[in-house]
């Protein structure tokens, strides 16, 4: 059947056309899908000569209606597929028999793409692949003594001219749920809507424009700071992990299922290895960037209904600019991690999606930003002597030691009070140093035994507990440096950055680590 779109239904003698509209997420990246309202039918008139607008509102992020998955109503059979291209957009519609459409959802999936059941790979032109899935629904009638085969087009479906369709492939036909997957030469927003007389779900894929906008960008801004986020609520289940390569950035994906939210910690590691056992991982590329999911359960524990991924432990994807392999590592204690090998260290950027949950981490192709030069340099009567930034700060002495408060803004350091001015602080402590750098009420991020200036040390990250000086959830990354026996006893120098609303946490933790390297003692 040629697809002729609504702006000709007057060419067919009819006077008016009766639609059931429904939209899609907006083109905010961090937006959530809206599912297609109900809506009464709205009659409407029109002429030869109108032309045809794209439904919905463009987004790149999944969109569902109908309660999807809704399979408790009849199962809707297909009848006809058809995919054409318009000004500014191309067009796929799925018709079906009937009064309605059945419950649906859209989404860009990532390579490679597979056939349902089998699991076989689906070879389907083009650098973007967006699922169209419906549900309950068949190309086949089972209800009868003999199957009735409904739907008798092909299962490859090349569209009326098409600029960013390149093909309809049906991938999927199975305990009636139906996919079809659209090949694209480019990923870009989309808009999703429902019609009636007869039931239609058609799927607008928005051109790309000459300025590149609508296309997909990274979720964030990239950066090399480690990023992390605190899951809360039930545990949930990793449910699929896949990759994707685009204009600019590479993409890991982790769908998760359940009422929980997942947490995450991503960073780089020079020393990539196993949780639990602590064994080496072996990782293809020049940089490692290690992914910890948090509050992740067990596969036994998941929620009920819900398949728990079980994929490959290492995963490529074709056509990728900086990504080189994708590592899985363990599941342990509700820690979820794996490895990416990268071609050198690159900025990246993580965030969440819902509807599915799901956490982005966007690895981009471009060079880190050059770290600012530590050309000033001090030295403290406290015993040590360190650089710091050409455009900070740092205290005169006349309330605390000199050179043990750092900030990038001129500040005062206000007499007898604990206020924390300086973005870095270093303090000698007369208190031993396996006290200091000892377990306490905060929860401990990371531990790293190290030294300084040739003196034994450890890199602590903590999360406050609310129990000490900072409130609860705030982050620390402190550096306790053993100073050994002196005449007045023992002492401990804690070099250390706070993540208080006032400071730019994680540039500050990059400078904190450059500026202990530079630490030397002295007499004091």
């Amino acid at each position: 059947m040629r697809f002729l779109p609504a702006g000709v239904c007057a060419a067919l003698l009819l006077t008016a056309c009766t639609t059931d509209g429904g939209s899609s997420a907006g083109s905010d990246p961090n937006a959530s899908p809206t599912a297609s309202p109900t809506t009464s039918p709205t009659e409407i008139t029109l002429s030869d000569d109108q032309a045809l607008e794209p439904v919905g509102d463009p987004g790149t992020s999944a969109v569902q209606g109908g309660g999807f998955p809704d399979v408790g109503r009849p199962v809707a059979h297909l009848t006809d597929v058809r995919a054409a291209e318009h000004e500014g957009f191309d067009r796929v519609v799925l018709e079906f028999e009937g009064d309605r459409v059945p419950s649906y959802r859209v989404s860009y999936v990532e390579p490679p793409v597979t056939q349902d059941a089998s699991g076989r790979p689906v070879e389907i032109e083009g650098d973007a692949f967006l699922e169209v899935r419906t549900t309950p629904a068949s190309t086949v009638d089972l209800s009868g003594e003999r199957p009735e085969q409904i739907y008798e087009g092909a299962d490859r479906i090349e569209p009326a001219g098409g600029t960013v369709v390149t093909e309809v492939v049906q991938t999927g036909d199975f305990e009636a749920n139906m996919a079809w997957t659209v090949g694209l030469t480019d990923r870009t927003p989309y808009g999703v809507a429902v019609f009636q007389d007869p039931p239609r779900l058609v799927v607008d894929v928005r051109h790309p424009s000459e300025d590149g906008a609508g296309t997909l960008q990274p979720i964030g801004d990239g950066d090399t700071a480690e990023s992390i986020a605190t899951g809360d609520g039930p545990l949930v289940a990793l449910t699929d992990v896949r990759l994707g390569a685009h204009e600019g950035f590479d993409r890991i994906v982790f769908e998760v299922a359940g009422e929980g939210e997942a947490g995450w910690r991503v960073g780089y590691t020079d020393d990539p290895r196993a949780q639990g056992s602590g064994a080496p991982v072996e990782v293809p590329g020049e940089a490692v960037l290690g992914i910890t999911l948090t509050n992740l359960a067990l596969p036994g524990d998941a929620p009920e209904g819900v398949q728990p991924w079980d994929g490959p432990d290492q995963q490529e994807i074709a056509g990728a600019t900086v990504l080189d392999t994708l590592v899985e590592d363990t599941l342990f204690e509700g820690h979820y991690t794996f490895f990416a090998g990268v071609d050198r260290e690159r900025p990246f950027a993580v965030g969440a999606l819902t509807s599915p949950q799901r956490i982005v981490v966007d690895i981009l192709a471009e060079e880190p930003a050059a770290p600012v030069a530590l050309s000033q340099r001090c030295e403290s009567p406290a015993g040590f002597a360190i650089s710091y930034p050409e455009s900070w700060s740092v205290n005169s002495g006349e309330t605390v030691p000199a050179c043990t408060r750092f900030a990038p803004e001129p500040f005062t350091v206000p007499a007898g009070t604990d206020a924390r001015v300086g973005a870095v602080t270093a303090s000698v402590e007369p208190v031993p140093f396996d006290r200091v750098a000892g377990s306490g009420p905060d929860e401990v991020q990371s531990r790293t035994e190290t030294t300084v200036g040739g003196r034994t040390a450890v890199r602590i990250e903590r999360v406050s507990s609310g129990e000490g000086l900072w409130p609860e959830g705030v982050r620390t990354t402190s550096y306790v440096v053993d100073l050994g026996e002196g005449d007045d006893g023992p002492s401990t120098l804690v070099v250390n950055t706070v993540g208080l609303p006032q400071f730019d946490y994680a540039r500050n933790v990059r400078v904190l680590d450059r500026m202990v390297e530079t630490l030397e003692f002295t007499e004091g």
